[in-house]
């Protein structure tokens, strides 16, 4: 699981070097969520912020310090793929610190920008990230 999980980050061009623990910060995050009638909201208008995200690859753990940590066990890769918009995008399952399932996305834009998406079944957010050391 480990060289998948480094494998992706070289992929999508994040830059690697030799430590095996790697420190991104997101600028802005936006999300949607299932509404009352069981469909997808729009996503909401992107907010600022300022949130230190961990990837440590001896562990192949995500941490994101937001006002709540979230943390995050890849279990599984499951794909890389080019989306509609010409992005190039890698999934992996995942178990999070409350034992819930879900899937994420990075992803790298046209213009080169780098997203962490966070899907679960009922809510999706998702992180503008630069690589921070």
């Amino acid at each position: 699981m480990k060289k998948l999980f480094l494998l992706f980050f070289t992929a999508l061009t994040f830059t690697i070097v030799k430590a095996q623990t790697y420190y991104y910060n997101a600028t802005s995050f936006a999300y949607k969520a299932v509404n009352s009638y069981g469909y997808w909201t729009n996503w909401t208008d992107w907010e600022s912020c300022n949130v230190p995200i961990v990837m440590d690859y001896d562990n192949d753990v995500v941490t994101i310090y937001s006002n709540k940590t979230q943390i995050y066990k890849i279990t599984k890769y499951i794909r890389k793929f080019t989306d509609s918009s010409g992005g190039s995008q890698v999934e992996f399952n995942f178990v999070d610190q409350d034992y819930d399932r879900g899937v994420m996305r990075l992803r790298v834009e046209r213009n080169g920008n780098s997203q962490i998406y966070v899907d679960f079944t009922n809510i999706m957010w998702v992180y503008n990230v630069r690589r921070a050391r």
